[in-house]
């Protein structure tokens, strides 16, 4: 038994290909064959079988007495027209307007490169060349798509779902067409190769789904995709489209990488450097909305047709946790899409001049890929040892992870029109006029803000640290810690107190993207807890100093009762020692 002779054209973008084998059969005369199409995208497809040519198998498995199938209209002058207009693109002789089908099937045969026979599937599906009504349906059962009732001849198979259009996740994602000789039964596998993009954030050597900062900290983004298969495509789209939550700043430092080889990048972000192989659009940051990024490869089927398909595209940027940033258990994303083309028998739109797609150009659009940084925050309440809110206190967090602390009480912060000069004590005085060696700088001012973000200081030691006081009600808040190990030291005791024991404080967390699922504990024994404002709470207690005259407490009543006791004693013993010695004399 022979196989059959097959002349197929498939156009996916590499991302639906059809892999035809064809069954035996040794009949020399015309009969119903069977195709199937093996479909196991759970997207449900339409696919129809347009006849083209019509003849005879003979015993060499070619066709005879060929005449036009029902799909061609006007004895073939639309098709003949528009294989001249492709003539040079094609590698065929130009026809004449009434030339037969057999000089039709002669210059067809001259068709030979993989990329010809892509675009002669085309053709045959451009608009004036088909009749609609004669297609031929493949009947869907399970995975498999049947039509049991075609003759001999060569067909168009095309999958005539609707794509999706941008903002749909569900569904056909391509579509394609294949040019077969059908003179037996044969069998066709749909191999699904949908494009995708994963986004990961880099940590060393591991990549992960989600991970915790300090504002401040440096944030490494990885973005992977494969190269598509643009045979058959005109025009070929690839965007990725990448968005940054308002509590992350793009760092300006992406890069792109073909096979590991680096893509350069069309300087003017507009698209219009011939040079570049890719742009870039960046949206202006909101502190509502984030930032926007937008990476658009250009001429795509210049840029992928000599790389193989599924060959690695990775992106790589920073961003840096910023003063936005949340601290509720949603995180802050970072999400990603790729937007391609998925219809290469689609006609271009030649007025679209750009490498980003129309909204009525045929595109897909993969879901969203998202990974989330989280951040936390300590809430300290100052009392007293009767549990009055206690104000006056001023506090230095210091720990491995404080950067840029957003701080809620009050604040001492750099300024030139400040009013306040820094003791090297940790405390504060409006006047500058003292002895310079109590002063940390006889020349920086400061001013006291009720709320401010704090850069972080640096003291000779390399020790990085923040400094606030807690507001009215005793209260101060560090807001926009990640994982670490911390220490909260009194630095400014209020007045008739004694000055508080230092609190450590270790933050530690296990983030996936359901949820940061901290660990935050106090004096390595005590677990705190998140008040509804996702802050962890904990208390810093003084104690009132000893004032011996008002106090009365019954230690010290029994101090001075003693003390007098002794006083009497010593009276008693100065008098009677006087009176011996006058007798004596």
């Amino acid at each position: 038994m022979k196989k059959s002779k097959r002349f197929a054209a498939l156009l996916t973008a590499g991302l639906l290909a059809l892999a035809p084998c064809a069954m035996a059969s040794m009949s020399l005369t015309a009969f119903a064959s069977t195709l199937t199409v093996t479909d196991t995208d759970p997207a449900e497809h339409t696919y129809n079988a347009y006849q083209l040519i019509t003849g005879t198998k003979d015993a060499d498995g070619n066709l005879s007495d060929m005449n036009w199938g029902d799909a061609i209209t006007d004895d073939g002058a639309a098709l003949i027209a528009a294989l001249n207009a492709k003539k040079s693109d094609l590698g065929i002789d130009e026809l004449a307007s009434n030339a037969t089908v057999n000089q039709v099937a002669a210059q067809l045969a001259k068709i030979k490169d993989a990329d010809n026979i892509q675009l002669l599937a085309k053709v045959f599906n451009e608009t004036g060349v088909l009749t609609k009504t004669a297609a031929k349906p493949l009947a869907k059962s399970g995975t498999k798509y049947t039509n049991t009732e075609l003759a001999d001849g060569w067909y168009l198979i095309l999958d005539e779902s609707d794509p999706l259009v941008s903002g749909e996740t569900a569904g056909v994602k391509v579509r394609s067409a294949n040019l077969l000789k059908i003179v037996e039964d044969t069998e066709a596998v749909a191999k699904h190769s949908l494009p995708s993009v994963e986004k990961k954030i880099v940590e060393g050597t591991q990549k992960v789904d989600a991970n915790s900062a300090s504002i401040g900290d440096t944030v490494n983004y990885e973005i992977k995709t494969k190269s598509p298969d643009v045979t058959g495509y005109d025009k070929y789209y690839f965007v990725l489209n990448d968005t940054l939550s308002k509590g992350l700043t793009y760092d300006d430092t992406l890069t792109v990488t073909l096979g590991g080889s680096p893509l350069t990048l069309d300087e003017d972000g507009t698209g219009t450097d011939k040079n570049g192989q890719y742009y870039l659009v960046q949206g202006t940051y909101s502190a509502t909305t984030g930032t926007t990024l937008k990476i658009v490869f250009k001429d795509c089927v210049d840029l992928f047709k000599d790389v193989d398909p599924g060959t690695d595209i990775v992106v790589t940027y920073k961003a840096t946790l910023n003063e936005n940033a949340v601290i509720t258990d949603a995180g802050n994303p970072n999400t990603v899409n790729l937007q391609y083309s998925n219809d290469p028998n689609a006609d271009t739109d030649s007025t679209n001049t750009t490498d980003e797609p129309k909204d009525s150009e045929p595109t897909g659009k993969t879901p969203d890929d998202e990974v989330k940084t989280y951040t936390t925050a300590l809430k300290l309440m100052k009392k007293d040892n009767k549990g009055t809110p206690l104000a006056g206190a001023a506090f230095r967090l210091t720990g491995n992870g404080v950067n840029k602390v957003i701080t809620v009480g009050k604040c001492f912060v750099k300024a030139d029109d400040g009013s306040y000069f820094k003791l090297k004590d940790g405390t504060y005085t409006e006047d500058g006029s003292g002895d310079a060696a109590l002063y940390e700088s006889t020349t920086q001012k400061y001013k006291l803000e009720e709320q401010a973000t704090i850069t972080q200081n640096t003291t000779e030691g390399s020790e990085v640290y923040v400094e606030a006081f807690v507001d009215a009600n005793g209260v101060l808040t560090f807001t926009g810690l990640g994982d670490g190990d911390y220490t909260i030291e009194e630095i400014v005791v209020p007045e008739g107190y004694q000055e508080a024991s230092d609190v450590t404080i270790k933050i530690a967390s296990a983030p996936t993207l359901d949820g940061p699922n901290w660990t935050v504990t106090k004096d390595s024994t005590t677990p705190l807890t998140a008040n509804t404002a996702y802050q962890y709470e904990f208390e810093v207690q003084n104690i009132q100093k000893s004032n011996l005259p008002t106090t009365g407490g019954i230690g010290t009543k029994l101090f001075y009762l003693l003390g007098g006791m002794l006083a009497v004693g010593s009276g008693i013993v100065l008098v009677t020692k006087k009176r011996m010695s006058d007798a004596e004399k």
